[in-house]
């Protein structure tokens, strides 16, 4: 694990750089996806995983474009982290390649975080700065203090954009004794109000 600083984000927020690390930040894989990608202006590979750590989700995201393509990519984003309300986020990247991951070689430039939960890195200045073919991305990584996740988008573009399957943060599912206490609560309440009505 790296000790490097880390570049924060809140929410309705951007960033003038990303924090560059060493490699990834380990954990469990939970989860990952691997989608190909072709339109008129890039052809390519989109990764995305997501790893449980000790203190949340962590969330990561890569593309290579092909030396086929005719033009490069200037940002990709994932959507929706917008179950984290106004937690903080820290954004990292790294050119290690791990796992489904390879090895970087185009690192984003900054990042930004909008209120609807999407975050996005941006590979700049564009044409010059972007992820151009026959290259692949540095590994952006979303660290999150999330409980849980679910099926998200990775969205990768430069004026025309492509879906591919990503993943993000959700909201905490209750354990399922609060869920057996809350309907036992519910149930005594009903019982109650039915000896009532008998009564009256």
């Amino acid at each position: 694990m790296s000790s490097a600083h880390a570049t924060v984000l809140v929410s309705n927020s951007s960033a003038t750089s990303v924090d560059i690390v060493a490699s990834g930040f380990g954990g469990t894989l939970i989860d990952s996806a691997i989608t190909a990608i072709s339109n008129i202006s890039y052809n390519g590979t989109a990764r995305s995983a997501v790893y449980q750590t000790a203190t949340g989700f962590d969330f990561y995201y890569q593309f290579t474009n092909e030396d086929s393509s005719q033009n490069g990519v200037h940002r990709f984003a994932g959507f929706d982290f917008s179950s984290l309300g106004a937690s903080v986020v820290d954004v990292y990247q790294t050119g290690t390649g791990f796992g489904i991951f390879a090895n970087g070689s185009e690192f984003s430039d900054n990042a930004d975080r909008s209120n609807a939960g999407v975050i996005g890195f941006n590979f700049v200045p564009v044409v010059t700065g972007d992820i151009q073919p026959g290259s692949t991305s540095y590994i952006q990584i979303i660290r999150t203090n999330a409980t849980n996740y679910q099926s998200g988008n990775f969205v990768i573009s430069n004026g025309i954009g492509s879906n591919a399957e990503g993943f993000a943060s959700a909201a905490a599912v209750p354990e399922a004794s609060t869920g057996l206490m809350v309907f036992s609560g519910l149930g005594l309440i009903g019982l109650i109000g039915a000896r009532r009505t008998r009564k009256g």
